[in-house]
């Protein structure tokens, strides 16, 4: 088994791609993502507003019209387009799109018939292959949620997968392996390493600790993450995070380098999601809000309290902030 490393504030913020006054759109990194559906538009306003709010320059969406339009009410800011358009550093794919056996509409099949064919090419078959050179100047992408039943059964390193732990579960019976959601999250570490090495992929398996595996060929460390709070368990916090997440290997990837650590910046996603929520989850007793001593108030407190994913983005800014400015 590799080392198991837990990754810190200080390692993730090694991830982030602090601007200069040479900095434009396209230099600070662009991500394409393919998410949401006509059954879960909210997929796709989630990803697209993490993604935008995760310090790279650009957001490209494709998907159903009436994403498109919501996802432009709530990120004026993004390309939105029925395919991928233009150059993009990352992609990210599959949050609130279902999967084979929920697919009911042929809006979604045309989806998914879209992220095939985005994925073939990160067949570890063609992605070696001496006719398919090209394949080397691929982005990395993360593959999620309802898109996992779509990757070719071994890929290329540049695949990041982001399941929970029944998602997972259904993942390895692809491989004639048949283990319970229950039995892999008492487990992660060991499922973790397992499915990386069945999948070619980098994978990011959530849960209570998130831990993220690279296949055992690249010796890479084990990392785990535990600096979410107990209320990061709401819907669209998984959206949040392929967002957050694409956004990573979006500007890391500006000058397509092929020696990326896709497990570090994988944690890194994890933690930065986690301090996010930690942060959104805490205020003051607002008695005290406008305390001028609270250093010696015995009222001043920090109150933990419920949130929904729309409150981690809102801290996405605040967290990178912090982090990207760490000495």
């Amino acid at each position: 088994m590799s080392p198991l490393l837990n990754i810190d504030a200080k390692d993730a913020s090694q991830c982030l791609k602090k601007p200069n006054e040479s900095s434009n759109k396209y230099s600070r990194g662009v991500l394409g993502l393919v998410t949401g559906s006509n059954e879960y538009p909210g997929a796709a306003v989630l990803s697209t507003k993490s993604a935008a709010y995760s310090n790279i320059g650009m957001v490209r969406y494709v998907g159903p019209l009436r994403a498109q339009n919501l996802v432009l009410q709530a990120v004026p800011e993004a390309v939105v387009s029925d395919c991928l358009q233009g150059k993009v550093n990352a992609i990210t794919v599959g949050s609130g799109i279902p999967d084979y056996d929920h697919c009911n509409d042929d809006s979604t099949k045309s989806q998914r018939d879209y992220i095939l064919d985005l994925l073939k090419p990160y067949s570890a078959h063609s992605a070696n292959s001496a006719e398919n050179q090209e394949n080397t100047n691929l982005p990395p992408v993360c593959v999620d949620a309802g898109a996992l039943d779509l990757l070719p059964k071994k890929v290329c390193t540049k695949v990041v997968l982001t399941p929970h732990a029944l998602e997972l579960s259904k993942l390895l019976k692809r491989y004639n392996l048949d283990f319970s959601a229950q039995t892999i999250a008492e487990n992660p570490v060991e499922f973790a390493q397992k499915a990386a090495d069945l999948t070619g992929a980098t994978v990011l398996l959530k849960g209570s600790t998130t831990v993220v595996a690279s296949p055992k060929d690249l010796n890479l460390p084990i990392f785990t993450c535990k600096y979410g709070p107990s209320w990061l368990a709401t819907a669209g916090s998984g959206d949040v995070l392929s967002g957050l997440l694409g956004a990573l290997l979006a500007q890391n990837n500006c000058e397509l380098n092929q020696n990326a650590n896709y497990a570090l910046i994988a944690a890194s996603a994890a933690t930065i999601h986690g301090l996010a929520a930690k942060l959104a989850s805490k205020s003051v007793y607002e008695d005290c809000s406008n305390c001028k001593n609270r250093e010696n108030c015995e009222n001043c407190e920090d109150v933990e309290h419920p949130i929904v994913a729309s409150n981690i983005i809102d801290a996405l800014p605040y967290t990178i902030g912090s982090l990207i400015n760490l000495d």
